[in-house]
């Protein structure tokens, strides 16, 4: 589906076009015209190249699925590619949706095969305000990019809270359980720091100018969705910082319980190494054992070891083993 709207002075915004209106459209300077392509079949996204001409790569990168977010420039346009948050996406599986742009002096395509709730919103802004199409195609880009990096900043608030669950869940919850939501969470973290990382990169080359069609007025906008992205990917550098730390707390957790079992499990075995050494010597079926015909042996022997095991309790918990005093 491709929606196309239109601002000129003389008529104000227009919407409702059809495809075959855009090349009479493009041909007049004095016109701002934004056409969204949602989802486009075919035919309707050969218009890309046929009515706009892009570079036949750029068209290639709209369906690409391992790019990163980048931004080339293309002399008479400049092409967008980038990242906005999947509606489904949480602290456990960061998701995102791709959204390819094209901008040019006078006209702004943007080209999405899942619903865009930047473009959606850009657009019902428009709708109430359609003035705001009068100052030009990188203004609508600001509102797309503000809205779209808004959605980082509400995931974010979303890691904060998965974080304090994790540091209350370590003290709680089964090793298992929790080594698997803190590497599931810092995964997430990790790809949510990459791709704000590259946006934050995208955004820097707009604000520097480096592109005619970006004009000095709206240098100001894209300078403050910089500073958000400059800042979430702070706190994701902060919040890989702070799961490191809880999973290095938790493995030392894990480690000194590991350490306490064996200490009881080694405590245990010294115990019966002489108990069992008396057990398999008065074990052995040799005949001349004065031992065996002893009226009190048997008695005796249960003595010896009782003392044996005794003394070496005392021992044991006067060294601290036993969370005793130490001798």
């Amino acid at each position: 589906m491709i929606t196309i709207l239109t601002w000129s002075a003389d008529e104000g915004l227009k919407e409702g076009l059809k495809p075959a209106d855009l090349p009479g459209l493009l041909g007049r300077p004095d016109r701002v015209v934004w056409a969204d392509f949602s989802s486009p079949a075919k035919e309707e996204a050969a218009l890309l190249t046929s009515v706009f001409h892009f570079h036949p790569l750029s068209v290639e990168d709209c369906d690409s699925r391992r790019l990163h977010p980048k931004i080339e420039d293309y002399g008479d346009y400049v092409f967008l590619l980038l990242h906005g948050v999947h509606p489904d996406s949480s602290a456990r599986e960061f998701r995102t949706r791709r959204l390819s742009l094209f901008i040019g002096r006078n006209y702004l395509v943007t080209f999405h095969r899942d619903r865009s709730r930047s473009v959606e919103h850009a657009m019902e802004t428009l709708r109430r305000n359609p003035k705001a199409m009068s100052e030009g195609s990188d203004a609508l880009l600001h509102q797309i990019l503000d809205y779209q990096v808004d959605q980082y900043l509400v995931v974010l608030e979303n890691f904060e809270k998965k974080l304090d669950e994790i540091e209350d869940h370590i003290f709680a919850m089964s090793s298992r359980a929790v080594l698997t939501d803190v590497l599931a969470f810092k995964r997430s973290l990790m790809r949510l720091r990459r791709i704000a990382g590259y946006q934050r990169d995208v955004l820097i080359r707009l604000v520097r100018r480096e592109f005619p069609m970006i004009d000095e007025k709206s240098v100001y906008g894209l300078r403050d969705v910089q500073d958000h992205l400059v800042r979430i990917t702070d706190l994701a550098d902060t919040y890989r910082e702070l799961v490191s730390g809880a999973l290095e707390a938790h493995l030392s957790m894990v480690s000194q319980r590991t350490n306490e079992i064996m200490r009881v499990l080694t405590v245990v075995s010294t115990l019966f190494i002489p108990l069992t050494f008396l057990v398999g010597v008065y074990g052995m079926n040799f005949d001349h054992m004065p031992e065996l015909r002893w009226r009190y042996g048997y008695l005796v022997i249960w003595v010896v070891m009782i003392g044996v095991g005794g003394g070496m309790y005392l021992y044991f918990r006067r060294r601290g083993i036993f969370g005793g005093p130490r001798g």
